[in-house]
């Protein structure tokens, strides 16, 4: 059934922690030496902004807004940046330094930036402000492609990884996923969530059948676990996922 949903933007300035000042700082000076006049405007999302960030367990994203496409070392020094940064400040499990190019940025990314996000240096291009769309729109708009998803983790797992690279996919099978499985709360309740750990608590609520695969996916994202345990819980998730298509599709 087709309904309206609002979205409003609960990210704020005051809702950042003090723990996270200085990385923000860092963060910000990582742009400024390496994009230089081609930095815009650096954004923060997520859970940091958001005021739910769980210290030491979760990930803080940067966004840079530059005006044109920097260079493969400008690129390779933020991503060598971001590994010091992550490496530094305990109070998050990694940090992401990402770039987008004004003009070329993608639906569904603006929609995080107008969403969930807020400028934390230059001119603000997307100033805080309620979204009104469809359940139906919303949902293609913030869906991940799931197959496409497990195929891509898959192919990772086929090859050992361990250490700091695990713990990092983790996280991400945990995020990546619970956010395929959203659609079925945008869809059936026009419900939106944006957090991981709101996303989980919403669908053991409203599908609780599924619930072993939901604390599964959530437990990951917190405490990594081994390489053939992500692949049993790719596996659960499909096969959660495909049942909970025919039922609410």
């Amino acid at each position: 059934m087709e309904t309206q949903i609002t979205i409003g933007n609960d990210c704020s300035l005051d809702k950042v922690g003090q723990d996270y000042a200085a990385i923000i700082e860092d963060a910000i000076g990582s742009y400024q030496r390496n994009l230089d006049k081609l930095l815009l405007s650096v954004r923060l999302m997520g859970s940091v902004p958001r005021g739910d960030a769980i210290f030491g367990a979760s990930d803080i994203d940067f966004a840079a807004l530059a005006s044109m496409n920097p260079g493969a070392d400008q690129r390779n020094m933020l991503a060598s940046e971001a590994k010091r940064l992550t490496a530094k400040y305990t109070c998050v499990s990694h940090v992401d330094l990402e770039i987008e190019i004004k003009g070329r940025i993608s639906p569904a990314r603006e929609f995080v930036f107008r969403s969930d996000s807020i400028c934390v240096w230059g001119t603000d291009a997307y100033p805080k402000a309620d979204i009104r769309m469809s359940n139906l729109s919303l949902s293609r708009l913030v869906t991940p492609d799931f197959d496409q998803l497990l195929s891509g983790y898959r192919q990772r797992l086929k090859a050992p990884i361990h250490g700091e690279e695990l713990e990092q996919l983790c996280r991400s099978v945990s995020k990546d996923v619970l956010k395929c499985f959203r659609k079925y709360l945008i869809l059936k309740l026009a419900v939106y969530r944006k957090g991981t750990i709101d996303i989980h608590d919403q669908l053991v609520m409203y599908f609780p059948d599924a619930t072993d695969t939901f604390d599964r996916l959530l437990r990951i994202h917190e405490r990594p676990v081994q390489r053939e345990d992500v692949l049993d819980i790719l596996r659960s998730a499909n096969e959660s996922f495909k049942k909970l298509e025919k039922t609410v599709i």
